[in-house]
């Protein structure tokens, strides 16, 4: 007679920062695309990136195209498990990446409380650098890495393949970082810094 296996209940507990991924409709990313411009004021003296255009956005034009997302985030915050943030989040700045071959954004941390990336733009020829590479370590792929030391047993990095309309919002503190890559076109992404407060 076959031996039945035993059915154990249990919990898991979800620990370290709060990582969040969601997709923007087409025509929001196409609202964000119209407020891109590399005749826009250089940014790059705030930045870790390693490139050669970053560009400073109109954060107030910026925030109503995001705000639902935020929303989401603080109500997805709760679900995670853990205490309510602040009942007012400011966006503080906002800016552009137009990311080319050779270029990369070394591991770092923001300022402020959260932060987010979002994709409006992968070129072709990155997408296929990505699935010809061999590699572990992918061209243009974006990584979270939270504890800087290798732990054994522990999950202590996401490395994720943007897509156009990828939103990531995360803890400020959160280090990150985006490979390199070799081919032709551009990397376009859009990132800001978030300030939360109980006002």
């Amino acid at each position: 007679m076959a031996e039945t296996q035993k059915i154990i209940n249990y919990t898991f507990f979800h620990w370290g920062p709060f990582l969040y991924k969601t997709s923007l409709e087409q025509k929001e990313i196409e609202k964000i695309k119209n407020l891109c411009s590399k005749e826009l004021k250089e940014y790059a003296n705030n930045l870790a990136g390693l490139v050669k255009h970053e560009h400073q956005i109109d954060e107030k034009k910026l925030f109503p195209i995001i705000s639902p997302y935020i929303q989401s985030y603080t109500k997805a915050y709760l679900d995670y498990g853990t205490d309510p943030i602040g009942n007012k989040i400011k966006l503080e700045a906002a800016w552009v990446n137009y990311m080319t071959k050779f270029e990369s954004n070394p591991l770092h941390t923001h300022s402020n409380d959260l932060s987010f990336v979002i994709y409006t733009q992968i070129a072709e020829e990155l997408k296929k650098e990505i699935k010809e590479t061999a590699s572990n370590s992918k061209p243009g792929v974006i990584n979270f890495v939270n504890t800087l030391g290798i732990k054994k047993y522990n999950v202590n990095q996401h490395t994720f393949i943007p897509e156009v309309g990828d939103l990531f919002i995360f803890p400020a503190s959160l280090h990150h970082s985006v490979n390199h890559f070799q081919s032709e076109g551009e990397r376009v992404s859009v990132s800001g810094n978030l300030i939360i407060t109980n006002g």
